[in-house]
């Protein structure tokens, strides 16, 4: 989850951190042969989490995304990062990992739940819905979508960084949306959470904890 390169990085940290602790507590101790949380930073910023083993012994590198903000409602998509700014430079985002910088092999993509209200502390989430996705898969998705497009994802992430009064843009059937309110104006694709499902290979959980 860390990425202490971006700005305004403590916003989200406190409420990661308590996600890591229910998943920690909740999730991969009941559905995986063995795991183990990674605390070097260098690590973490190459989108290294977790490793686990699963039951059949294979090895998987966990980047956990969380959708943090949204914990107080349902919400039927997940935000994949294309870019943000930092220093008023363009930063290719986690998705497309266009440097090579990533080293993870799998998403872990979280909805925690709270009862109307923000996460503060472990007791706050009192449930949590979980896709576990292959990258490659999800990329190879993406491409064989952007084939069915005349327009490339670049032209559309250009408009939304030019164009001040354009903050979403359909494309591809998902919708690219820039946060202007976010010091780092991420550029995000959402792609709903069905996708993501019939993607992962039924590797989902539903975890309540009430």
């Amino acid at each position: 989850m860390p990425n202490s390169s971006r700005p305004n990085f403590n916003r989200d940290s406190n409420r990661e951190s308590i996600v890591a602790e229910f998943l920690d507590k909740f999730f991969y101790s009941e559905n995986f042969r063995s795991f183990e949380r990674i605390y070097s930073r260098k690590e973490q910023l190459a989108g290294m989490d977790v490793i686990v083993i699963s039951d059949n012994n294979k090895k998987m590198i966990i980047d956990e995304k969380a959708a943090t903000s949204w914990a107080h409602r349902e919400i039927q998509t997940f935000a994949f990062e294309i870019s943000f700014l930092l220093d008023s430079k363009e930063i290719p985002g986690w998705f497309l990992n266009g440097t090579n910088r990533y080293k993870n092999t799998h998403w872990l993509c979280v909805w925690p739940r709270t009862n109307s209200k923000e996460i503060k502390e472990l007791s706050d989430i009192c449930s949590a819905e979980i896709v576990l996705i292959n990258c490659k898969k999800v990329r190879r998705w993406m491409r064989n979508m952007a084939s069915k497009e005349q327009k490339s994802l670049e032209s559309i992430e250009k408009r939304l960084r030019n164009e001040e009064n354009v903050n979403q843009i359909d494309w591809s059937s998902l919708r690219v949306i820039i946060s202007r309110n976010l010091p780092e104006k991420p550029i995000n694709v959402l792609i709903p959470k069905e996708i993501l499902r019939i993607l992962s290979e039924e590797n989902t959980w539903n975890i309540s904890v009430e």
